[in-house]
């Protein structure tokens, strides 16, 4: 056998990694914030210019904000702009991202089986809820609302559970709450991080709002539609924030939220 048969036997290609243009975008931000070329405070240009100056599309650049912005990393006011964002407490964040980069290939698991519960009983709610239940509902996500004004992330944690564990009564199916249940406390350390993130109540309690809003209308496709982009934003955090510790090893285990979605629609 010749030495160039032997060589064609013996070497092997592994595919080139391919990174997600979201990713670059937001590494090259936080190269130019950790040079100092974007300082705490500064407002990133409009939308429309900084995509033309990155040249890469609008919705590539929404999403590496989008990933900054949960890093706490940016800051997006609405009417005024996006601006780097002033660091003058300690942040969960480095935890949250070392947490995500450790435990997020699990927590997706949890999740995926979550989304598959809540929209389930989404349906079913609708169809079963009695007034009661939707009060209860009602009544739970005051509590959890309350509970964040008083800054305890114990409490925050525990009521939060509520407002979903009430949506999944409301459904009337025993064996699906059951179910439901069991997953509550593989959730109870991820619910612990992602609510001690900054700006949690803009990026969830209108969730619950849109939940609650569909059961009295007695809208599944409504209700549906607030679980999914709850749970969305969940696993998009983790996704995102691993990618940021590993440099996408454990985040690409992680599905895209569509994929996984598309299997349940």
């Amino acid at each position: 056998m010749s030495t160039e048969q032997t060589r064609d036997q013996v070497v092997r290609y592994e595919p080139l990694a391919r990174t997600p243009l979201p990713d670059v975008i937001a590494e090259q931000l936080l190269a130019e914030i950790d040079s100092g070329t974007l300082r705490p405070g500064d407002r990133l240009p409009s939308e429309p210019e900084l995509a033309r100056q990155l040249q890469v599309g609008r919705s590539s650049l929404r999403e590496a904000i989008r990933k900054l912005h949960t890093l706490g990393v940016l800051d997006v006011v609405r009417g005024r702009g996006t601006f780097v964002r002033h660091r003058t407490e300690p942040e969960p964040t480095p935890q949250f991202v070392h947490w995500s980069a450790t435990q997020g290939p699990a927590i997706a698991e949890v999740l995926e089986v979550r989304i598959g519960l809540e929209l389930a009983a989404s349906g079913l709610a609708c169809v079963r809820a009695t007034q009661a239940d939707i009060d209860a509902v009602a009544a739970r996500c005051r509590e959890h609302e309350a509970a964040r004004r008083k800054g305890d992330l114990d409490v925050l944690v525990h009521t939060d559970e509520q407002v979903h564990e009430s949506l999944i009564r409301a459904a009337r199916n025993d064996l699906l709450l059951q179910m439901y249940l069991a997953l509550v406390p593989q959730m109870r350390e991820f619910r612990a991080h992602t609510l001690a993130l900054g700006h949690a109540d803009e990026r969830f309690d209108p969730h619950h709002r849109a939940m609650l809003a569909g059961l009295v209308k007695r809208d599944p496709a409504m209700v549906r539609e607030a679980v999914v982009q709850h749970v969305g934003a969940l696993y998009g955090e983790v996704k995102a924030a691993g990618t940021v510790e590993t440099g996408r090893q454990a985040a690409g285990q992680m599905l895209d939220y569509a994929t996984i979605l598309a299997n349940f629609t």
